[in-house]
């Protein structure tokens, strides 16, 4: 049986009205489960780009700072005190001179980066280091004016980023021990055609964060590139809008990103940088120097000296972070002075050739 020739068309004409309808207005799409209400979310987003998290993982780099010292030590009998350490001293006693270096590890973000210079992000922890290292003899800690130990003067530090070896060693351009912020940059010696990518996604507001929020992080715990998750604590916190968040964290997260998401995924925005740990400071006793290792299995007494010191016990899940509002006032106030380095601020964040 042959249908009528309106039925047979049918399809055509529903096809024809929906691409009628369609016409004139924009089509947008929302991830399952994702409210487009302006805020950021505060549940795990559906969906996703796995695409844009890579290009943000691309300008995430781990940062090695290593400092080297020139240390002298000073015995009970000789007296020293520290009006006693003058040029002429420390050249008499040259002999005594022992060089050795300490460093620290952290994660450092690219804000900059062209065929000529390249600047890059990180904690001012990370790369700050005494230039003069005191140690007294303990039982002289609390007297007004203690024997000195040992003394060491600071002779050199380099900051290196992965993967970016060329030129000199990174210097620090401004840095804010206060605020824990450091902008580290340097020249090429020659032109790169392919300069590193830069993070060049949205910057956010911390402002905006809510009890609640969830935050994607970046960085490099344990030396290893990860991203973990926390959420948003005692948001604005202080005039500056740091935020507290449940995050685990582990030695070398420092300057790890913080990103929320903006009425779902792929909607990155920067709002801050982790930068530190909860801690309590326990006092425990502790065995004097010795000259050997000791086997724990071996001994069944010690009688040598016992001394206080101080450990550090880390309350995992309690991180902060430094809202990106501190990061471009910092960058702002300083501004004269990355010029002076040959850098332009206004063009952080986002490649420019």
């Amino acid at each position: 049986m042959k249908l009528p020739k309106i039925i047979r068309q049918l399809p055509f004409i529903l096809l024809a009205l929906i691409f009628c309808f369609s016409c004139g207005r924009q089509l947008s799409y929302t991830a399952p489960g994702a409210v487009a209400d302006g805020k950021y979310d505060m549940a795990y987003p559906f969906g996703g780009d796995s695409d844009l998290l890579k290009g943000i993982l691309e300008s995430v780099r781990m940062v090695n700072s290593t400092v080297y010292y020139e240390q002298y030590t000073f015995s009970r009998e000789e007296d020293i005190y520290l009006a006693d350490i003058t040029p002429t001293f420390i050249l008499s006693i040259k002999d005594r001179k022992r060089v050795y270096n300490d460093f620290r590890v952290g994660t450092a973000t690219l804000i900059h980066s062209s065929k000529k210079r390249i600047a890059v992000m990180t904690c001012d922890h990370v790369v700050n280091f005494p230039d003069t290292v005191f140690s007294y003899f303990p039982e002289q800690k609390t007297t007004d004016n203690p024997r000195l130990h040992q003394i060491a003067f600071k002779r050199r530090q380099e900051n290196f980023i992965t993967d970016i070896r060329q030129g000199d060693a990174f210097k620090v351009l401004i840095s804010d021990p206060k605020l824990d912020i450091a902008i580290l940059g340097k020249d090429f010696l020659y032109y790169s055609d392919q300069p590193p990518p830069v993070f060049k996604y949205p910057l956010g507001k911390a402002e905006d964060l809510d009890w609640g929020s969830m935050l994607y992080l970046v960085g490099f715990p344990s030396g290893k590139k990860m991203i973990t998750t926390g959420i948003v604590s005692s948001p604005n916190r202080n005039q500056r809008h740091d935020f507290l968040l449940d995050a685990l964290f582990n030695r070398g997260f420092s300057g790890g990103l913080a990103l929320a998401v903006r009425d779902g995924l792929p909607n990155f925005e920067l709002v801050g940088i982790v930068n530190a740990v909860a801690a309590d400071n326990d006092w425990i006793l502790t065995p004097g120097r010795v000259n050997t290792m000791l086997d724990p299995e071996s001994i069944e007494y010690y009688d040598g000296p016992v001394y206080v010191a101080q450990s550090k016990k880390i309350n995992y899940g309690i991180s902060f972070g430094i809202s990106i509002e501190s990061i471009q006032e910092f960058i702002k106030k300083h501004s004269s002075v990355l010029s002076d380095y040959g850098f332009q601020p206004d063009q952080f964040f986002q490649y420019h050739y």
